[in-house]
């Protein structure tokens, strides 16, 4: 049920900055080595036996083995899809969702990289990039376009079973992206010249994913494991199939698999399924079936064996993944493998994240998930070892915990905690279109069942448990295990990597210098006959307030959408008020704040959450649960012990300062994360935007125990603080709880932080050297604040310069990629991070180090053109997109917690949202133009480089 990390999403463009700078929700909680764990919990020891008892007794009244594991709430009756065929056998899935007048349209191939033959390896996905390049009636732009115009978003998917596209656009509009959808079917066309721009972009891509260690580690495992079988192949490809294909390579592969009963159609949404379903055989019942099409069966010879594969690379923190072939989702056994996951390796009170980072402390962080491919699945332990020397311990370790299971079972502690965590991801899936409706095509096509993600508990829990078991029996066995490790590249090697990658370069040069695109953008033509239709009428959701007896302000909302509740508290104490003289002691306080309380051991702690299913964030001014609305009040008793009564063990104390130097290792071995920071350090020098959270080396070893009691003391406070909770409330006197659970917490009140004057610096450049296959290009200077007169303007301006809300392909950044291929992704906005302080102008792109100095200048060139040549037609249609976005900040209770806070924290009226789209019909063309003017007209732009750059020393003492 939870988005996985190896599916290959093909994201055109990743900008995303809306009213409330809310994120996209993630389906499920998968503990990553690559997340940042804002409080990671450890076992205690010394505490009384009185408190240990205490909280057994508690726990185990939970354990309810007899109990419906998934019961059917009025809610959840309504949640069942509605299936149509047409009579060329295109599958028509529809699943409604009246929440907020939206829609998430997804067109889904069974057919992905795994069809490819030798030679055309990567075609499926390059296919997928084409798609939107034109059929014989739309033009190369009319897509994007007409995404833009409808105020909609699209995007493509590609994995090695199959190919997706999707539009996501309001309810009033729908209808127009059937005919497209239905053209792109049967009539596309590949031109030559639009090829040899956009095999630029994908040769970035993969140069993009080389970069990304840990995906390229599990690629080679893959690689290895399936030797036989097709997925032994990336699905990106290899450039030497991809430099020699031609456009006519494309259109084979293409009038071969894209057939109407080769595809499934998802609506998921506010619409009516007899509408859809008509519509569906006026656009698409004409296509003709190919009644000889089949899907190839292919073999894959297991055996009892274990691979291993080393990666060496420029990198300070090793990270190891151990993988087992499991059944795929054809098998129908997706669920029991989630809950494996969940019962190994997810949350501080897993079997496998007990043993090894708590009691062993062979690592800092370790976490399982699975990769569900149709065939055969794999399943994955990611561990952040301590050092490289740890990982024959925990490889050791891991076996013999497994081993145990095979032995005795999990127990039904572990299984209960499992079941109750997969509730909560599924209503959280439940609030969210477009991931429902890719759940529901994935799912479909791999087992023929378009509700087996809504029935994924509907077992007994005698034969959940006996699956679990005999799944990890089976498919874990430690014989099975495969081992890949990345691991610090030697100092003697260096100077050969760097040849070897100078090798690379040549050749994509070399080949790719022959693929010149010559012509023009086409621009749009069917765009002209898209009628836009009319907005609907939205009732935006208003918060009840009260203030309770201590100062905090409440904002609390009743949705029966799901049985399940999001809490968001925001203290008067932002990121920024961060320790000067001890950089990095806030995020310290706030991790150690879930590490153990008066009441709970942190082993403790993490267990009687983790069974009910809550889950529990703390970051430097924030704190964030998510929970089944039967666990409010255990859940705000939870709340008030973390704000009031964290104890700051001195065992844990270390235990987490060994995390948070192995999250700055990592941190700073990850360009694209920490280029924002040298970005910031300049920007704001002498600033508290200047400051990285996660502090320096030096100052985490420096941070004693006082100093983290005096700081929780000091700034954990009710004063200024305030709660958002939504969801179902019905049952509860909300306010009567809160004063019960949290009316005690006390605090001093926080002197409001001084910010001294931001002045632009001259235009200048840092290049900080590191070995990557690819350059981050970041251009950066000051803008406006969040309530600056001029911030709507400008964030109109982003939706035609940069996609802006929607991370639209309809915007000048994107079409210098189209136009150029010279990188895959390019982010850019002339307000980013705009908060109480001037937020930043910036554009970001990733390009390889031969034509960085041509994406320089080109990127230079286009934000010195774009204003004066804006359409009045882009105008509108960026008014459009940002005013029918605006519904999106109330699709789930977690957003609509963010959206009262937002609204509160600018002291914004309450009726923002209902006025919203009257204030930005006012904003004249001229205006924008003028706004963006000021905010360009200034060429002192710091320009960031990092990677293969020969110039500037690496910035150590940054660094550590």
């Amino acid at each position: 049920m939870r988005k996985k990390m190896l599916f290959f999403l093909c994201f055109l463009t990743v900008l995303f900055i809306n009213e409330t700078k809310t994120e996209p929700i993630k389906v499920g909680k998968i503990n990553m080595v690559s997340d940042m764990h804002d409080g990671e919990n450890k076992r205690e020891s010394g505490d009384s036996v009185s408190i240990h008892r205490k909280s057994e007794t508690m726990t185990e009244s939970l354990i309810d083995t007899k109990s419906e594991l998934l019961p059917k709430t009025e809610s959840e009756q309504r949640n069942h899809v509605r299936k149509y065929t047409l009579e060329n056998g295109l599958v028509v899935l529809v699943r409604v969702l009246h929440t907020v007048p939206s829609v998430s349209i997804q067109l889904w191939y069974n057919v992905g990289s795994k069809d490819e033959h030798d030679g055309e390896r990567g075609i499926a996905h390059l296919i997928e990039h084409m798609i939107f390049k034109g059929t014989k009636k739309l033009s190369e732009s009319d897509i994007n376009t007409i995404a833009h115009m409808l105020s909609g978003s699209i995007n493509a998917f590609t994995s090695y079973d199959y190919t997706g596209y999707l539009f996501n656009l309001p309810s009033h509009n729908w209808k127009q992206v059937f005919p497209i959808m239905a053209d792109c079917m049967e009539n596309c066309v590949f031109k030559e010249d639009m090829l040899s721009s956009e095999m630029k972009a994908v040769i970035q891509e993969l140069k993009m994913y080389r970069d990304k260690y840990m995906r390229s580690l599990i690629d080679e495992q893959i690689g290895l494991i399936f030797a036989d079988h097709p997925y032994h192949h990336p699905i990106i490809g290899y450039k030497q199939d991809l430099w020699n294909v031609k456009a006519a390579d494309l259109l084979a592969f293409y009038k071969k698999h894209y057939k109407p009963n080769n595809a499934t159609l998802v609506v998921v949404g506010d619409v009516d399924p007899d509408e859809v379903f008509k519509q569906a055989v006026q656009d698409f019942g004409h296509i003709k079936a190919d009644p000889l099409y089949t899907k190839e069966e292919f073999y894959f010879n297991q055996d009892i064996s274990a691979k291993a594969i080393e990666m060496y690379r420029d990198v300070s923190q090793p990270q190891v993944v151990f993988t087992f072939v499991v059944p795929g989702s054809h098998a129908k056994k997706d669920h029991i493998i989630s809950l494996a996951e969940l019962v190994l390796g997810y949350g501080n009170s897993s079997r496998l994240y007990k043993k090894i980072v708590e009691e062993l402390q062979l690592a800092t962080s370790l976490g399982c998930m699975s990769e569900e491919l149709f065939d055969h699945g794999l399943f994955f332990i990611i561990v952040e070892p301590k050092d490289a020397e740890s990982i024959d311990a925990i490889q050791v370790a891991i076996k013999q915990e497994l081993l145990d299971i095979a032995a005795n079972g999990v127990t039904d502690e572990e299984l209960t905690r499992a079941i109750k965590q997969t509730k909560i991801d599924l209503y959280s899936l439940l609030e969210e279109n477009e991931s429902q409706a890719y759940e529901i095509g994935k799912y479909f096509l791999a087992t023929g069942d378009p509700d087996y993600v809504f029935n994924y508990l509907n077992f007994s829990y005698d034969q959940l448990k006996k699956e679990t078991n005999d799944m990890i029996a089976q498919y874990l066995r430690p014989t099975l295990m495969h081992k890949g490790a990345i691991l610090p590249l030697p100092e003697t090697e260096k100077q050969e990597w760097a040849k070897l990658q100078k090798i690379s370069d040549a050749g994509d040069q070399r080949i790719l210098s022959g693929r010149v695109r010559t012509s023009e953008v086409e621009p749009p033509v069917y765009a002209a006959t898209i009628k836009v239709g009319t907005r609907e009428s939205f009732d935006f959701p208003k918060p009840k307030r009260a203030t309770l007896s201590n100062g905090i302000k409440v904002l609390y909302h009743h949705t029966d959408n799901t049985p399940k509740i999001d809490i968001i508290m925001s203290l008067a104490a932002r990121s920024y008020c961060d320790s000067e003289e001890l950089p990095g002691l806030y995020n310290f306080v706030a991790r150690m704040m879930t590490e153990g309380t008066k009441k709970y051991t942190a082993q403790e702690f993490a267990r009687i959450i983790e069974l009910r299913g809550i889950s529990i964030s703390v970051s430097p001014g924030k704190i964030a649960m998510n929970l089944l609305s039967e666990d409010l009040p255990f859940a705000l008793e939870i709340l008030n012990e973390v704000l009031t009564s964290a104890i700051f063990n001195e065992k844990e104390i270390e235990k987490v300062r060994t995390q948070i130097r192995s999250q700055l290792k990592r941190f700073w071995d990850e360009p694209n994360s920490f280029s924002g920071q040298l970005v910031r350090q300049e920007l704001y020098k002498g600033h508290p935007y200047s400051k990285n959270i996660l502090g320096t080396k030096e100052s985490i070893d420096a941070i004693g125990k006082k100093d983290l009691i005096d700081f929780y003391h000091r700034y954990i406070t009710p004063q200024g603080a305030r709660i958002a909770i939504v969801g179902d409330l019905q049952q509860y006197d909300l306010i009567k709880e809160l004063e019960s659970k949290l009316g005690q917490f006390k605090g001093d009140s926080i002197a409001p932080t001084v910010f001294p004057v931001l002045t632009c610096n001259r235009a200048h450049e840092i290049n900080y050297p590191i070995n990557r296959d690819q350059v981050v290009l970041f251009l950066a200077g000051l803008s406006v604040d969040r309530k600056h007169q001029d911030y709507d303007k400008l964030m109109l301006f982003d939706q035609i310069f940069g996609g802006g809300v929607l991370g639209s392909m309809s915007s000048r950044l994107f079409d210098l990629r189209e136009q150029s291929g010279l990188f895959y992704t390019i982010n850019g906005s002339l307000i980013a991070g705009a908060d109480e302080q001037p937020g930043m102008v910036m554009v970001k792109t990733i390009v390889s180090l031969d034509r960085l100095a041509e994406s320089e200048k080109a990127i230079k060139n286009t934000m010195q053109t774009v204003v004066e040549t804006i359409t009045p037609q882009e105008f509108t249609e960026a008014k459009s997109a940002v005013i029918n976005s605006l519904v999106n900040n109330f699709t789930s209770t977690d957003r609509m917690a963010e959206a009262f806070l937002f609204v509160d924290k600018y002291n914004f009226p309450a009726d923002f949202f209902d006025t919203r789209a009257q204030q930005l019909e006012k904003i004249t063309l001229d205006q924008v133009k003028e706004a963006a003017h000021k905010i360009l007209e200034n060429k002192d732009l710091l320009t960031v480089r990092v990677g293969r750059i020969d110039s500037l020393d690496k910035k150590e003492e940054s660094k550590e």
